[in-house]
């Protein structure tokens, strides 16, 4: 083989696993291919392009013949997200690009199968497409690997990827995880309001108005409302612009957790919210764009009760219908994660996204990439 022809395999497998991550990230995300391409700083390679594109156009097609290969044992939405995409990728192939090699077309899904799937998943995969080129190219000849002569290595024994996932509900907190207050905010509404530094955090975590605040007994306007009153009257000025400036401190929203969350759902589990949050939590969420990015929101305001109480985690394992001993608890604080832990949930400390990514794929939760 000449370099010139290595060359081209190479940039249309690079193609390809670029086509297989755009197929991945659109699914988890809930978005179309083109909405996803449309949001890349730099377009794709043309090949990467047309495949997303056609998958998306022939979807129904394909995912006909894929679920027909997958039956009776399972159904392509229990398939693992990777093996879901290498499939409908390679069956795109299959059918509209009859130029192309059969044995090419199924040995490049294979690959990307060994490499971003699970231990199970090229041989999974290999089958599947080699029962699909049987009937859509009876002419294409013999499969492109030995195992695809053996029609019982077609489906694997279990589910590729998510064969013992270590939880079947993720349930994570919001502050801290997720969204992230603008600290320096705070110290500048202090200084133009001629407050001694720390003052306005002491009055909006101070008992029993925070308390209040989080269980629900205080809206939270009332709550913001008593920060200001605790201020001029532990140090004079204006109780009003007090408040105003506590309403008016922003937030930012993580959107790489967010994403592992995504991959999360889009792998079957349910994600549910659970946060010590005032009234304005449905807000907040709505205000960030992100309130339809769980399966279940429970906040403490609702509740009447806060985290670590037990009540809290069992609540929100019964918004998804889960016991309490198949839940994985993701916070910040350790009180938390040992008051999950203390109802029989798993519990884990967050400390970064990279953490979290490694956490969630080692439990069995994410695909391994």
């Amino acid at each position: 083989m000449s370099e010139l022809e290595a060359g081209e395999i190479e940039l249309r497998r690079a193609a390809r696993e670029r086509a297989l991550e755009l197929l991945y990230e659109a699914e988890a995300k809930g978005m179309s291919t083109a909405e996803v391409v449309a949001e890349l700083p730099l377009a794709p390679a043309d090949l990467a392009q047309e495949l997303v594109a056609g998958v998306e156009a022939h979807r129904p097609e394909i995912d006909e013949l894929l679920a027909a290969k997958v039956a009776p044992r399972w159904t392509l939405t229990r398939l693992a997200a990777v093996d879901r995409a290498v499939l409908r990728l390679a069956t795109y192939e299959l059918l509209a690009a009859p130029d192309r090699s059969q044995a090419l077309i199924i040995n490049e899904a294979v690959i990307l199968a060994r490499r971003f799937g699970s231990d199970d998943s090229s041989r999974f995969v290999n089958g599947v497409l080699s029962a699909v080129a049987a009937d859509v190219r009876p002419e294409g000849g013999a499969a492109a690997t030995p195992e695809a002569a053996d029609p019982e290595r077609i489906l694997p024994p279990e589910p590729p990827v998510r064969q013992h996932p270590a939880a079947d509900a993720v349930i994570v907190d919001l502050d801290g995880v997720i969204r992230h207050w603008d600290e320096d905010a705070i110290p500048v509404a202090e200084e133009a309001l001629g407050l001694p530094a720390g003052a306005i955090n002491e009055a909006a975590y101070a008992a029993p108005h925070f308390d209040a605040a989080m269980r629900g007994e205080l809206t939270v306007d009332e709550w913001r409302v008593a920060i200001g009153e605790a201020i001029a009257k532990a140090h004079g000025g204006d109780a009003v612009a007090v408040a105003t400036a506590w309403a008016e401190i922003g937030w930012r929203i993580d959107e790489s957790v967010l994403e592992l969350l995504d991959q999360v759902r889009a792998g079957g589990t349910p994600v549910v919210l659970l946060s010590n949050a005032s009234s304005a939590l449905l807000d907040d969420l709505r205000l960030s764009g992100i309130d339809d990015r769980f399966d279940a929101i429970v906040g403490s305001a609702e509740l009447g009760i806060c985290k670590p109480e037990a009540e809290c985690f069992r609540r929100a394992a019964d918004r998804v219908g889960v016991p309490l001993d198949r839940c994985l608890m993701i916070d910040d604080k350790p009180e938390n994660v040992a008051g999950a832990e203390a109802v029989g949930m798993r519990g884990l400390l967050f400390e970064d996204v990279e953490q979290l990514e490694a956490a969630l794929r080692d439990l069995g939760l994410m695909p391994r990439l």
